[in-house]
């Protein structure tokens, strides 16, 4: 998978290091943290379920957590379909290589780097906000700061708040479950974005070829419409690779972004320790930001999906042969459904949709925020 490794950068090398394609006791060993993680906040959100500032700040923490295990779950599970879907795309670069298809693969090329420098950004990004937020955590298993978690937990029947319980919980979290949370969560976050932005050069590569016929011979045109049809066909089977892969994903991105508005309104109005609410912030952003862009690429991709069939009819076919004008009508008729991206297969993703979820959610955080201001009046 010598060009998926190069386009999917460090993601693929991270999620394949991990184990989550072919070596699934080695991921179940790095996951058991995560998982013992998850079950011990949630008990112990069920303990503090009186203080709503606890319980919102844990669950959106949690609602992370979960969401990047259920992801490695889908990830194993799908494992093979993940494999057949990288092999997919590597077949038809070496397509390209094959036909000396030089335009294509100058494309590609340029396009990878961008990608290449935009992934290396992330993951610079990712890099300094964990490295802050364990910095923070240490200083408080050393005694400077606040005496908080990461992520609160409890355990029946076990105060993990005495030490020496507390100082190897802390450890534990910041240096162990900590890191393998924040980039499994980047790293499918970057595949996803990756996955769905090369259907979109695929796309405009389509088009870029439908409206460069003008200048050709019949005969060049009639090669050249042949494989744009096959092309389209590739397009449309790569779009349900996507649904099956990613549709899950999207919709854990959907149900996370609901409970922003309930954070921001506790990180509003804690009184905590300023470096703990600025790690709070922190993962809030990286939240609403990835959401944003997810719902922004998947918008770009059903737009550029319709755009294949005007660039088919406005490619001077009324002055072609018979045999050559056949082909035009096949990719108008296939592209008249935009391909759409959905969460879970209920909802498409799509700018619309993302404005309707944040008129959705200023309405939720204005009324928590009003029952939050009358209940500390």
């Amino acid at each position: 998978m010598q060009f998926c490794s190069e386009l999917f950068n460090w993601s693929l090398t991270f999620m394949r290091r991990i184990g989550y394609f072919d070596q699934h006791r080695l991921a179940w060993l790095y996951l058991i943290s995560p998982i013992f993680l998850c079950l011990t906040a949630y008990y112990r959100t069920y303990v503090i379920r009186n203080d709503f500032d606890e319980v919102i700040v844990n669950l959106f923490k949690i609602s992370g957590a979960t969401t990047t295990t259920v992801r490695a779950f889908i990830v194993m599970y799908k494992a093979k379909k993940f494999l057949n879907f990288f092999e997919s795309i590597d077949n038809w670069y070496q397509g390209l290589q094959r036909e000396d298809d030089d335009v294509t693969l100058k494309k590609a090329h340029e396009f990878t780097k961008k990608i290449k420098k935009t992934s290396k950004t992330v993951l610079i990004l990712a890099g300094i906000t964990l490295f802050y937020v364990i910095f923070i955590q240490l200083l408080a298993t050393a005694g400077v700061g606040y005496k908080k978690l990461l992520v609160d937990v409890a355990f029946p029947g076990v105060d993990l708040y005495e030490s020496p319980l507390w100082e190897m919980m802390s450890i534990l979290q910041s240096l162990w479950i900590a890191p393998i949370v924040l980039f499994s969560y980047v790293s499918y976050l970057c595949l996803t974005l990756i996955a769905i932005a090369f259907g979109i050069f695929l796309m405009k590569n389509l088009q870029s070829k439908l409206e460069g016929m003008n200048e050709m011979t019949d005969e060049e045109a009639l090669k050249c419409i042949k494989k744009c049809v096959k092309d389209h066909v590739m397009i449309i089977k790569y779009h349900r690779d996507l649904e099956v892969l990613f549709s899950v994903g999207s919709f854990a991105d959907v149900c996370i972004f609901a409970i922003i508005p309930c954070v921001i309104i506790v990180i509003s109005t804690m009184d905590h320790d300023m470096s703990l609410l600025i790690a709070d912030i922190q993962l809030s952003l990286m939240v609403m930001v990835s959401t944003f862009i997810i719902f922004w690429v998947a918008n770009n991709f059903c737009y550029e999906s319709a755009n294949i069939a005007k660039a088919a009819y406005n490619c001077n076919w009324e002055n072609r042969n018979k045999e050559f004008r056949k082909y035009i009508p096949l990719i108008i008729i296939a592209s008249q459904r935009p391909l759409q991206l959905t969460a879970g297969g209920l909802k498409p993703i799509n700018m619309e949709f993302f404005l309707t979820m944040v008129r959705c959610t200023y309405s939720l955080f204005t009324v928590l925020f009003t029952m939050k201001t009358e209940g500390d009046s």
